[in-house]
């Protein structure tokens, strides 16, 4: 097909048609007319395009064109195993570079069943390949991060295949990333669930269901020392205040959505919170570097032989993007992986119909003191519990308005592991 003839199907292509397709999550918006600004060859009748929409968005589409119609390229027509197929070494093609670390040929694609922020594809059950919709600067995106991972050898990772980049006006953006797929690997909504269960049931002892904030601690310390040998500074007032203003911001937008009944338990502790967010006995520098951005336990999975590898690097879906990539606290990450433990608990003493609350805290602390104190010991540096109080109570707010723009039926995590937080002030 000639680019007149992909020209024109982009042209009158329903918009809509072009997007993962979701089930529960809320996709990116996109409205015609549509235009193709650049495109990559990915086979016969394939290609990335990169396309630019009726308000001067960029998007990145993996495409096929059939009978001058054009759709979204799904799992089982090849695009993303022909991406994997590209040589070792980096592959320059018009604008768009490929840095190949190893070629994957296999054959077989298939959807992952669950929503996700991207869309992902399983090939040949050895590769994911990541398909980023939205066309955001690479330095914006998982892949400094993901790099430095790499050349610190950090073992808590799968491996990673490729990166693909498109270059405009001088800037590299992500469109595309491969990495290993984990056939036996189970997220933390799963096992740390299993491990919480398993002690209120007494199958096992809470030493032994608590051990996995050993290795939580360590994943997260490794992460963090891999960061700083990237790039590292130190924070000054002028940050920290930056840092309780967009913690006051996320209040606000939690009670903004909060609207009704919904909202209760948000309002009735925000003058306590307010009041925190403003103090300013928390002064102390930090160490500010590259952090995951979205570190819960979903995010890290598990397999039969208890090996961790964390995933998902792309940060938090409701922060905001003020913040310079690598001058983000890394107290951050720590506070986002302890809050989703306590998290867990809350989830199990629902299926449980609240009956085995002790039990769970219980669980829930010993795992979080395990975390944190293996953290701080590999680390080397001393957690300001001041400023990570802070942050849990920031993580709270941003569960809340996920909740209420996306999964209502999470609010009663949120509101709970808030209630908690502010009660041990």
């Amino acid at each position: 097909m000639s680019d007149q003839d992909w020209a024109h199907a982009i042209a009158v292509a329903n918009p809509s048609d072009l997007l993962p397709k979701r089930s529960g999550a809320i996709s990116y918006a996109i409205a015609g007319p549509l235009r193709i600004v650049d495109s990559l060859p990915l086979g016969k009748d394939f290609r990335l395009c990169i396309i630019s929409d009726a308000s001067e968005k960029l998007f990145s589409i993996p495409l096929v064109l059939a009978n001058g119609v054009a759709r979204r390229a799904i799992p089982g027509d090849g695009a993303a195993q022909h991406i994997l197929e590209y040589p070792a070494g980096t592959n320059q093609i018009g604008n768009f570079t490929f840095t190949v670390w190893e070629s994957v040929h296999v054959q077989g694609e298939r959807s992952i069943a669950v929503d996700q922020t991207e869309e992902s594809v399983v090939v040949g059950e050895v590769a994911i390949v990541k398909y980023f919709s939205q066309v955001l600067e690479s330095s914006l995106t998982s892949l400094p991060k993901i790099e430095s991972l790499n050349r610190a050898n950090y073992h808590f990772m799968p491996k990673s295949f490729l990166s693909l980049e498109w270059k405009n006006s001088g800037k590299s953006h992500l469109l595309v990333d491969a990495t290993q797929f984990l056939p036996d690997a189970i997220d933390g909504w799963t096992w740390a669930v299993s491990d919480a269960q398993d002690f209120i049931d007494a199958k096992t002892s809470l030493h032994d269901a608590s051990q996995s904030g050993v290795v939580l601690g360590q994943l997260l310390a490794d992460m963090h020392k891999a960061f700083l040998a990237t790039r590292s500074s130190q924070s000054n007032n002028e940050d920290v205040s930056h840092w309780l203003d967009r913690a006051k911001r996320d209040l606000s937008l939690a009670l903004e959505v909060g609207i009704g009944p919904e909202g209760e338990i948000f309002r009735s502790w925000a003058p306590e919170i307010e009041k925190r967010f403003s103090s300013q006995t928390h002064q102390v520098s930090q160490l500010l570097s590259f952090t995951h951005g979205d570190l819960h336990v979903g995010q890290i999975l598990r397999t039969s032989r208890l090996e961790y590898f964390v995933i998902d690097f792309d940060g938090n879906p409701v922060a905001d993007s003020i913040s310079t990539p690598g001058e983000t606290p890394l107290l951050q990450d720590l506070a986002s992986l302890i809050q989703s433990i306590d998290h867990v608990a809350r989830v199990v003493n629902k299926r449980r119909n609240l009956l085995k609350t002790g039990e769970l805290q219980e669980w829930a602390a010993q795992t979080q003191e395990l975390i944190l104190k293996t953290y701080e010991g590999l680390l080397g540096i001393p957690v300001n519990l001041e400023l990570l109080r802070i942050f849990q109570i920031q993580q709270e707010c941003r569960e809340f308005i996920y909740a209420q723009k996306h999964l209502p039926v999470w609010r009663y995590v949120p509101e709970a592991a808030l209630t908690a937080l502010m009660k041990e002030n």
